[in-house]
């Protein structure tokens, strides 16, 4: 026998993430939430859904203090007189490029992407490692 047979790896390998934790964020009026005036920590599922909302809303490559692997160029779309479908082919591919380094996020699913000439409309159910919770963000 030229190749001996070894026994295949069956066991998953799995990588220890730390509990997601972020600010508490009020999404209405884009700002910290605060409990006895103070900002708190939020974990697990709120924590990725607020990461996810800062990180496709911040404009990559805009601000020093961010690596150029975080953030998105989703205002790039708005006005820029694209088809339907290729501002949800871009909307896509950009959503999913921002997102794709986090260790939290599995993927998402229906997105819808609408737009005019000032606002983006981007909605989508993200899959995490706590569960799916909806997105829903209007870039401009």
């Amino acid at each position: 026998m030229i190749f001996p047979y070894v026994e295949p790896i069956t066991e998953e390998i799995t990588e220890d993430v730390p509990l997601a934790k972020e600010w508490a964020w009020d999404f209405e009026k884009n700002d910290f939430l605060l409990k006895n005036n103070k900002m708190y920590l939020v974990e697990g599922l709120e924590a990725v859904k607020i990461w996810t909302y800062k990180a496709l809303l911040t404009e990559r490559f805009k601000h020093d203090v961010y690596s150029w692997d975080y953030g998105s160029e989703l205002v790039s779309l708005i006005g820029s007189g694209y088809s339907s479908a290729a501002v949800e082919t871009e909307a896509r591919r950009m959503i999913e490029e921002a997102l794709s380094g986090s260790p939290y996020i599995n993927g998402l699913t229906g997105l819808e992407v609408t737009f005019d000439q000032e606002t983006l409309t981007i909605e989508f159910v993200l899959d995490t490692i706590y569960g799916e919770t909806e997105v829903n963000l209007n870039a401009n």
